[in-house]
């Protein structure tokens, strides 16, 4: 039998790609069984290849399905190991997990179908739908303030794609808008949407993947995950909130989801839509210069307006429990005694946000991250956010006293104390208080049930959801979001305001939004009330001055080892040989500092920011700094490449 010779693409974190041969002939894109090491791992036919000059191993066996991997998807992988400077191993090993990667292709149910139900859009709604060309690629970042009917279009649009026969691939940034949106397409589509992320079982994950990735299934609702489930017929791409900071993996690869998805509708020559109340100032600046198309809705349909803003000075308000200005309790009081609605947003988890020394004053801070612990009452326990350490018998670092005081609060602070004044009208949407999508859903339902006055949550709450009888919206602790040493800092609390504002109102009743503050003076309350391209002409000015992205590409190099000399000796060798390389006037090269989180999870952190106009000058600084570090790393020693960052901690 005749011997040929594959490449394959391994999940590994190496540069991923490995010759083995057969007896016989496989596709590009089968999945294949190969020993690699002491182990047998699932991979990728990328290409054939002819007989390399050393000596390869066997492929065990092939899973004899039509090729699951499309030229396009492996093209993809492509495209994201290049930009990001990630081995290509390591980006398939980052966008899908081992155990779907060994799925194997096995009948399921049928997908349930049912009546679909239209409804009548407005003639700015029309208009976008029906200029969308779902027949090549064009990239639509339709800009619709807060209960415009945004997701009215994308299921127009869905509804003309589904009905050529292909997939519709809609993904939203947080799983708390999921159970609301099944039941909305599913309505209005006439088929159940498959749904696809990490708060799934196994099992449903698994028939899902195999849903969508065969073709059976023609829609599907997901996380950032979704999109790289290996389907053939994708017709269209929605990314809804395209703004969210959620979009963007942590881990290398460090993708952001919004930029992947215009690539491969790219490449697949399809549409995609982003969508936003408030889109990224990177995804305005695109439209600007038309690389993509905008698309504005400036009105709610069904004559609701927009709600009444107030900010609320705390220096000139009597604070109710030390928590909520008077004025933000008094509305709550009107609301219960209305039987209406409102929503509080505070973006801290715990009970208390830190805890002192009362001996001494110091703040008791994580033994292996360099951030202050908080407390839980309902699990009573003293823990680290970021390590998730508990701390049972807690004594202070500088004097050994096991004397302390609470300090701040969290949303289950903010919880007891409404419960105490409003008994059974409260419920607590955080992830610490859901633990699944199903408790999640359940919370969900009360509260549109009305089994509750007062929704208290972080920001899982602050967009995407509808509630038609929420008349209120309550703000607290949006300083500490501006505050944080991030160029997108005042773009991220204005988002996050603009949205959360955008649930009050959305109906038949009118609404209000207090923001309580320290700083009523700050120019970002301002721009709130004024028409929506102020803060962007505003934010683009300050990035233009500043030298921030879109007019420069970034990247962070953060160094991270148990060993803080070696980790800082390893990072300032990293640091010199750069600066010596760099001899360009469109490059800058910050000096090496401390991470903002200087200690993180027992490793010491520093860091290295690189500033380009020329993508491709800074590419070559990256790809050099990783090729330096290799050479002098010690031990389990990490360099994480973060381009395109959008969290600077």
């Amino acid at each position: 039998m005749e011997i040929n010779y594959y490449n394959i693409l391994l999940p590994v974190p190496t540069e991923g790609v490995y010759t083995y041969f057969s007896q016989g002939n496989i596709q590009v894109g089968e999945r294949v069984v190969i020993p690699f090491g002491n182990r047998t791992l699932t991979g990728i036919v990328v290409e054939k290849t002819t007989k390399p000059d050393f000596e390869c191993k066997e492929i065990l066996m092939c899973y004899n399905e039509t090729p699951l991997f499309s030229e396009k998807y492996i093209n993809i992988l492509k495209q994201i190991s290049s930009y990001y400077v990630c081995p290509l191993g390591l980006v398939l090993h980052g966008v899908i997990s081992d155990k779907l990667l060994n799925t194997e292709i096995i009948e399921t149910e049928d997908i349930k179908c049912h009546e679909q139900h239209n409804i009548e859009l407005t003639e700015a709604q029309k208009q976008i739908a029906e200029s969308i060309d779902i027949t090549k690629y064009s990239c639509h970042l339709i800009k619709g303030i807060t209960g415009s009917g945004k997701t009215e279009i994308y299921q127009e649009v869905a509804k003309k794609v589904i009905a050529s026969e292909r997939q519709v691939l809609y993904i939203v940034p947080e799983i708390s808008l999921t159970p609301q949106l099944i039941k909305r397409m599913s309505f209005r589509l006439g088929i159940e949407p498959s749904v696809f992320h990490y708060k799934l079982n196994d099992k449903l994950r698994k028939k899902h993947f195999i849903d969508f990735a065969t073709g059976k299934s023609l829609f599907m609702l997901g996380a950032r995950s979704a999109l790289f489930i290996p389907a053939k017929k994708i017709g269209l791409i929605i990314v809804d909130e395209e703004h969210e900071s959620s979009y963007k993996q942590d881990e290398s690869p460090a993708y952001n989801l919004r930029d992947m998805a215009v690539l491969y509708g790219s490449i697949l020559n399809i549409p995609v839509i982003l969508g936003s109340a408030t889109p990224s100032i990177e995804s305005l600046y695109n439209a600007k210069t038309n690389k993509y198309i905008l698309h504005e809705l400036k009105d709610r349909p069904n004559s609701a307006t927009l709600p009444e803003i107030n900010i609320i000075d705390i220096k000139k308000n009597d604070m109710v429990g030390s928590l909520i200005a008077e004025p933000i309790y008094d509305e709550l009081s009107n609301v219960v005694k209305n039987n209406q609605q409102a929503i509080l947003l505070l973006n801290r988890l715990g009970y208390s946000t830190y805890l002192y020394c009362q001996q001494c004053g110091q703040i008791a801070t994580c033994l292996n991250c360099s951030v202050g612990l908080i407390t839980s009452k309902s699990k009573n326990k003293i823990f680290c956010r970021y390590c998730d350490t508990d701390y049972e018998n807690l004594k202070c670092s500088c004097c050994g006293s096991s004397l302390f005081k609470e300090y701040g609060a969290g949303t289950e602070k903010v919880e007891e104390f409404l419960e105490n004044m409003f008994p059974n009208k409260v419920i607590r949407i955080d992830t610490e208080s859901i633990s699944s999508l199903k408790s999640l859903d359940k919370n969900i339902k009360r509260f549109e049930n009305k089994e509750a006055n007062i929704l208290i949550g972080t920001q899982l709450i602050a967009k995407g959801l509808h509630f038609p009888n929420v008349t209120f919206v309550g703000v607290l602790g949006i300083d500490n979001i501006m505050a944080l040493p991030d160029f997108r800092a005042v773009e991220k609390a204005y988002q996050l305001l603009v949205q959360v504002a955008g649930r009050a109102g959305r109906e038949y009743l009118s609404g209000k939004v207090y923001i309580q503050t320290t700083n009523p003076e700050n120019h970002v309350f301002d721009l709130i009330n004024s028409i929506d391209s102020e803060f962007y002409e505003w934010e683009i000015k300050r990035r233009k001055i500043t030298g921030y992205p879109p007019y420069t590409k970034i990247a962070r190099l953060v160094f991270s080892y148990i060993n803080q000399e070696d980790c800082y000796n390893t990072a300032k060798i990293v640091y010199n040989n750069l600066k010596n390389l760099c001899a360009e006037e469109n490059t800058k090269i910050y000096s090496l500092k401390d991470a903002f989180l200087a200690k993180l999870q027992n490793k010491f952190r520093y860091e290295i920011l690189i500033k380009s106009t020329s993508n491709s000058q800074l590419n070559t600084l990256l790809i050099y700094a990783q090729q330096i570090f290799n050479k002098y790393k010690k031990g389990a020693m990490k360099l994480k490449i973060d381009k395109d960052p959008y969290f600077m901690m």
